[in-house]
């Protein structure tokens, strides 16, 4: 039943009984309720205090009429009222209704005194109107008489009355009491009203307007007295809020006369362009279908295109087994080329003593075994294995220019291992343990690689290798046989003796694998020449049996050359032998038990047009001095963790984080194992925080894995983390985000990460702001520090936030979380719009709108409010817009 059926089509019709009126008043309460719930931003203060104006009447349901006209159709109802119990329930609904007409706008004089039951015209005469008990409780309740038929009053006001002057409509009128009566009971009813307000605390019950006027001039007791004065306060903030409504309302008839203005100019040409926009709308549909045509079209191609791209891939797959026939194709050829230079050399080393025992003349060698032959005789000359003088003339003067060049000398200065060859700096591997005191001291250099030589066995732990595939060079090394490297004591290095039938020279560093670089460039003899010297000394030789050397080593050589991270120009490669210390002698040589090789490169950065961090590739193998078979790269394979183990040696950070990824341990990576570490942090371990600044500092490290370690350390910077640290742990973990550097908190897939630490130190400020102690004046430096490198200055966008089915005080909670990353909020509104929207909107034509979203979004997230980012055209461009609704 609405308003004006209330007011209208039911006046003419009276009551007769109780059961009429009890009608009547539920569904007055039923509207009451509803305009409640329909205009939730209208406080019931608002309502029963504005000025009589048109407006607040319409506002406020049911109003001071359609209450005056209940009231005066309940009241003669009370002449067909018979029983006293009836007359007692239908008194107790006239007192409520009383009550709350006082409270609407609009009321007279006359509607301060409540309404008496009328006289049952069979001539029983009402009882005493029954004072009404008010309730401290705010919800409904039930008030009942002995015998009394039970009447829900939802917060009622009922102010007792002996005053039995009625007027003819039913109210008493001010011609009908004296000045003094009506004074007194309209003290009385303030009274009444004031002890309800007091018990309630609810500001519904507070006086409006003329209401308010006329308590004030009332003998003030102590409860009217602070009743009032609230009244009054009510008052006043009610006239500042409808002055500041009043000043909007200007401003936006004012900005909507301007609108008008300019929609009724664009009004004249509507006919008009609603005729183009007919027009504009088939040819739309026209384009349309066209595009229908079009779309249809281009799914043929796509499906052609993908056809195609099916046959592409066979052929690439095709192409690859080719390569891969190739590739090993290559390293057979390769195979068959070392053996023929095995034969060659022998053929070499024949011919050689031949001329030299003179059995065979200078001059009958052929164009091509000439030069080897004699790079062979001069290699002798110079390791002492032949006096010059031994030797015929003809031969001492064709040796004469290969004897006397500076190039075929031991260089005096030779670069060695270089540790930034690859993208990533491979410092040479630390030794650890009994290795570190075996290990000559100083590296010993050669071009293009060094050689790391322990005593105990005169054998190199480890050989060190730069390998550029784009330059290195084809050489025919004929140029004599193994010699001792002068810079070494002779019982420092391999014996000749060791190597026979059964035991071979395997070099640690390959020759084909060092032949690069303008020390090889020129003449193809001088360069096989200095490549023999290179590469042929003794100190580049480990024992190993013929088999091995011929099934396995030289494959995994050929291997690493050329199938390891195939899109890398250069490689480091190390190399060495393995012994354990209850090995003994095989035929008085220190054979190893194993053997191993490690290869790492780097993926260029920029591959088939697509820009990204460098990554690394590593490879390690170890084969048992009795390992059987062809090589087979997968069953030789072993992690870097275990070759670590075995030899002894510690690779670097950058090898084992990447070998990790490939081979993470029981903890997962490096990262995830270090990461797990970090809460030692806690009992203030400097040594871990200074692996960790080591760790976050190195450029060459994997950032996804470095970003693990930076989302432990944002964990542990959270606030309830940090409550229950020392100083000292405090002090470490703040330190520790210092070591992050700044390039990587700007990186886009580290928005998570960067938002949690914003709100991390957002946080522990806070706490400091509001008088806790756990931070210091050093820990407030370093959160000042890290203010400025999370970037939590004032933001150039200003931030609005509609919300719906929130409580309002957890939002404005999350708009101060945001406040205090440095984000502008403009205010919040709780709008019906916002239900169901969780989301960012931001300006689609401005990138740094767009950032700012993303960063807005991530902060979000971080307060625990998880939000998409979406663009908007309506949105301001400095301005962003947040919706919060379950």
């Amino acid at each position: 039943m609405s308003e004006e059926t209330v007011a209208g089509t039911e006046t003419s019709a009276e009551f007769v009984s109780l059961s009429d009126i009890r009608i009547a008043h539920l569904e007055l309460m039923r509207i009451a309720s509803a305009n409640e719930a329909g205009e939730p931003s209208m406080k019931r203060s608002d309502k029963a205090g504005a000025e009589t104006t048109e407006a607040s009447i319409d506002n406020t349901v049911p109003d001071a009429r359609t209450i005056r006209d209940f009231l005066a159709r309940a009241r003669r109802a009370g002449s067909t009222i018979e029983r006293e119990s009836d007359r007692r329930a239908a008194q107790r609904i006239l007192d409520y209704w009383s009550a709350e007409l006082v409270t609407r706008p609009g009321i007279t004089s006359a509607d301060v005194s409540p309404a008496r039951l009328a006289a049952f015209a069979g001539g029983l005469e009402t009882a005493e109107p029954v004072a009404v008990a008010v309730d401290s409780e705010p919800a409904s309740r039930e008030i009942t008489d002995p015998g009394a038929v039970a009447i829900a009053v939802p917060e009622s006001v009922a102010v007792a009355t002996k005053d039995s002057a009625e007027s003819g409509d039913g109210f008493a009128s001010d011609d009908e009491l004296s000045s003094d009566e009506l004074t007194e009971r309209f003290r009385i009813r303030v009274a009444a009203q004031a002890r309800q307000w007091k018990n309630t605390g609810y500001p519904g019950y507070l006086l409006r307007g003329e209401a308010l006027k006329e308590a004030a001039e009332l003998p003030l007791g102590p409860d009217i007295a602070e009743f009032v004065e609230e009244s009054a306060k009510a008052e006043t903030d009610s006239q500042k809020q409808r002055d500041r409504s009043k000043n909007i309302l200007i401003a936006l008839f004012a900005t909507a006369a301007l609108i008008l203005a300019a929609t009724t100019i664009f009004a004249l040409y509507q006919r008009n362009e609603a005729v183009v926009e007919r027009s504009n709308a088939e040819r739309e549909q026209l384009k349309a279908e066209t595009a229908a045509n079009e779309v249809a079209e281009l799914n043929k191609h796509i499906s052609a295109a993908l056809a195609d791209a099916k046959e592409a891939r066979k052929q690439a797959e095709a192409a690859l087994d080719a390569a891969q026939k190739k590739a090993d194709d290559a390293g057979k050829a390769l195979a068959d080329q070392q053996t023929q230079q095995t034969t060659l050399r022998s053929a070499i080393v024949f011919l050689a003593d031949q001329i030299k025992g003179g059995g065979m003349a200078l001059d009958e060698l052929t164009g091509d075994l000439r030069p080897a032959v004699l790079l062979e005789l001069a290699d002798r000359v110079k390791s002492g294995q032949v006096k010059l003088s031994e030797l015929p003339e003809a031969v001492r003067n064709a040796l004469q220019p290969l004897l006397g060049k500076d190039t075929d000398k031991q260089p005096n200065s030779l670069t060695g291992y270089k540790v930034d060859f690859i993208q990533a700096t491979i410092g040479l591997p630390r030794l650890t343990g009994d290795l570190a005191s075996d290990a000559v001291a100083t590296p010993l250099d050669y071009i293009n690689y060094s050689l790391v030589m322990g005593r105990s066995h005169r054998m190199a732990i480890y050989s060190a290798v730069n390998l550029d595939r784009s330059q290195r060079m084809t050489l025919q090394v004929t140029g004599g046989g193994l010699r001792y490297d002068g810079r070494l004591p002779r019982d420092a290095q391999p014996d000749r003796s060791w190597y026979h039938q059964r035991l071979l020279p395997a070099r640690l560093a390959n020759a084909s694998d060092i032949a690069w670089g303008p020390e090889f460039t020129g003449d193809p003899a001088t360069a096989a020449l200095k490549l023999a010297q290179y590469a042929y000394v003794l100190p580049n030789t480990m024992p190993q049996p013929r088999e091995l050397y011929g099934d396995i080593w030289l494959p995994l050589e050929n291997w690493v050359r050329s199938q390891h991270n195939p899109l890398a120009n250069r490689v480091t490669i190390f190399t060495g032998p393995v012994f354990r210390p209850a090995d003994q002698p095989v035929g008085d040589v220190p054979t190893p038990y194993a053997y191993w090789k490690l290869a790492v490169s780097s993926v260029p950065a920029v591959e088939k047009g697509e820009v990204r961090d460098p990554e690394y590739v590593v490879d390690a193998f170890l084969v048992p001095r009795d390992a059987t078979g062809e090589f087979d790269p997968n069953s030789n394979r072993i992690s870097v963790a275990d070759l670590e183990k075995t030899t002894g040696l510690y690779f670097g950070t950058v090898i084992e984080w990447v070998d990790s990824m490939k081979n993470p341990g029981p903890n997962g990576t490096v990262a995830d194992e270090l990461a797990g570490r970090v809460k030692l942090l806690g009992s203030a371990n400097d040594a871990l925080l200074g692996e960790l600044t080591a760790v976050l500092g190195n450029p060459d490290l994997p950032v996804p894995e470095r970003r693990k370690i930076v989302a432990a350390l944002v964990k542990m910077a959270g606030l309830q983390s940090m409550t229950g640290l020392t100083p000292a742990g405090r002090r470490n973990v703040l330190e520790a985000l210092l070591g992050v550097p700044a390039d990587l908190w700007s990186r886009p897939d580290w928005l998570p990460v960067f938002a949690g630490a914003r709100r991390a130190v957002a946080d522990l400020e806070t706490s400091a702001a509001g008088g806790q102690t756990i931070i210091d004046d050093h820990d407030r430096e370093v959160l000042g520090v890290l203010r400025d490198r999370l970037s939590m200055q004032k933001s150039a966008q200003n931030v609005y936030v509609e919300f719906a089915g929130v409580a309002q005080e957890d939002v404005q909670a999350l708009s101060a979380k945001l406040r205090a990353l440095g984000w502008a909020m403009s205010g919040e509104e709780q709008v019906k719009s916002a239900a169901g929207k969780n989301q960012v909107l931001y300006r689609p034509d401005l990138d740094a709108a767009h950032d700012a979203a993303e960063l807005l979004a991530a902060d979000l997230a971080a307060a625990g409010q998880p939000v998409t980012v979406r663009a908007s055209p309506l949105i301001g461009g400095r301005m962003l817009m947040i919706f919060i609704g379950p």
